[in-house]
């Protein structure tokens, strides 16, 4: 027996809804985050770093730049930009930790699964390969 053509249209129109329902969403809440806050302890002080937005990053990228050309303050108002802490605040620190610390937020932030799988492991305080 024969379908009618409206009949044909109705179930391939039905398919094609059944295979919308099954697509995958992904929804983003701006608001809370799905990531855990990136932290860095200094001297006993938990820090978190600001949220990476496309602003920051743009801001910190200003920092780069200033680093590159061999303004190595720049490095450290990258850290305290990045911590949202005072300034002269990690006067302290020698530049090497300056940029350990700056490498653990980069490595952090662009491989947050590694660094949250890192957090049940006794080595967590290194740095995520």
């Amino acid at each position: 027996m024969r379908e009618s053509s409206e009949l044909s249209e109705w179930r391939a129109g039905q398919r094609l809804s059944n295979k919308a329902e099954k697509m995958p969403k992904l929804v983003i809440n701006t608001e809370k985050s799905l990531y855990k806050p990136i932290e860095v302890e200094i001297d006993g002080k938990v820090y978190k770093v600001r949220k990476l937005t496309r602003d920051v990053l743009q801001k910190v990228e200003g920092f780069d730049k200033d680093v590159s050309s061999g303004n190595l303050d720049a490095a450290y108002g990258r850290l305290e930009f990045l911590l949202e802490a005072k300034a002269k605040t990690f006067n302290g620190l020698i530049v090497q930790e300056v940029g350990e610390i700056t490498e653990f937020i980069t490595k952090a932030a662009f491989s947050p699964e590694k660094s949250e799988k890192n957090e049940s492991r006794p080595e967590a305080e290194s740095l995520p390969k």
